[in-house]
């Protein structure tokens, strides 16, 4: 009964977080120059004429209309680690934790080793979500170089998080 429970739980927070990026990507967002690299809420982002471009989907957009070859070299890049990183932290932080309540109630005791494989694989991930913001900001400090503007960077205000990335 309690697995079904978490799995139900589990479900309604996905559904509760999907509808909260729906209006996040509403925002509007004043850049008075050419590219800016937004630091991650929750995924990174770049504003583009005054339109913020979260997700591949939307960045894959914006560096289809840009048209520069080595804004989408930054750009496959970008997407590379992306792609790696959401499925290392999906199968570290989702699928192995939960395996690992499965073989524990089964075997009557914790499994580990899969504790200690899900905290590299989260670890893993989050390097390479920080080198996919690394390829965004190369590309707007790319392209402001190339228009000749000096800062494209929005600082970030001062504040302790964690992320748990549920989604692409």
């Amino acid at each position: 009964m309690r697995k079904i429970v978490l799995i139900f739980c589990l479900f309604f927070c996905c559904i509760n977080i999907y509808a909260q990026k729906k209006v996040q990507e509403q925002l509007y967002y004043y850049s008075p120059k050419g590219l800016s690299f937004i630091p991650p809420l929750s995924r990174p982002g770049l504003v583009y004429n005054g339109k913020l471009y979260i997700g591949k989907t939307k960045l894959n957009v914006l560096f289809n209309e840009l048209n520069d070859p080595e804004l989408k070299t930054y750009f496959k890049k970008y997407k590379a680690n992306k792609t790696a990183a959401d499925i290392l932290t999906f199968t570290g932080g989702f699928v192995l934790p939960l395996a690992n309540i499965f073989i524990s109630t089964n075997q009557g005791q914790i499994n580990w080793w899969l504790i200690g494989t899900s905290a590299l694989l989260n670890g893993t991930g989050g390097f390479l979500n920080i080198q996919a913001e690394k390829n965004l900001i190369l590309a707007s400090t790319y392209f402001d170089k190339k228009m000749g503007y000096a800062n494209n960077i929005i600082p970030q205000q001062q504040s302790l998080s964690f992320r748990i990335p549920l989604s692409k």
